[in-house]
């Protein structure tokens, strides 16, 4: 299984685990970009990164960290818990519950945007 299950999510971070979930693509001018998020466990806390990088893989290359994301100095949002950067990620950055994936595996939910032509809205909406 892909996605780690929501009632599992708490206590991958506790346990200093990162969940990462790939939000889709997006216009940057003229050229494309995807973007990502990483709740990252740091110091008892939870810090939420946001990652854009251009769209220049493809079935091959899916190493979304090979992308050249822009250089973010700094988390989003640090969260004392789990379960507030969850919340924080879901409300406020559009995140879906039942996308999370473990580290490294975001590049798997790029081959899938990739194989399904890039669509505007990420995930598909299913029928």
């Amino acid at each position: 299984m892909r996605y780690v299950i929501p009632s599992f999510q708490e206590s991958t971070l506790r346990r200093g685990k990162s969940l990462e979930q790939f939000l889709g693509g997006l216009q940057r001018g003229d050229a494309r970009a995807i973007k990502w998020l990483e709740l990252r466990p740091f110091q008892n806390q939870v810090e939420v990164w946001s990652f854009e990088a251009p769209d220049v893989g493809d079935a091959e290359f899916t190493d979304v960290y090979e992308f050249g994301a822009d250089d973010i100095e700094n988390p989003v949002a640090t969260f004392a818990n789990a379960a507030d950067a969850l919340h924080f990620a879901h409300n406020v950055l559009s995140a879906l519950p039942s996308r999370w994936v473990n580290v490294t595996v975001v590049g798997d939910e790029y081959a899938d945007f990739v194989a399904a032509g890039r669509p505007s809205h990420w995930p598909p909406v299913q029928s």
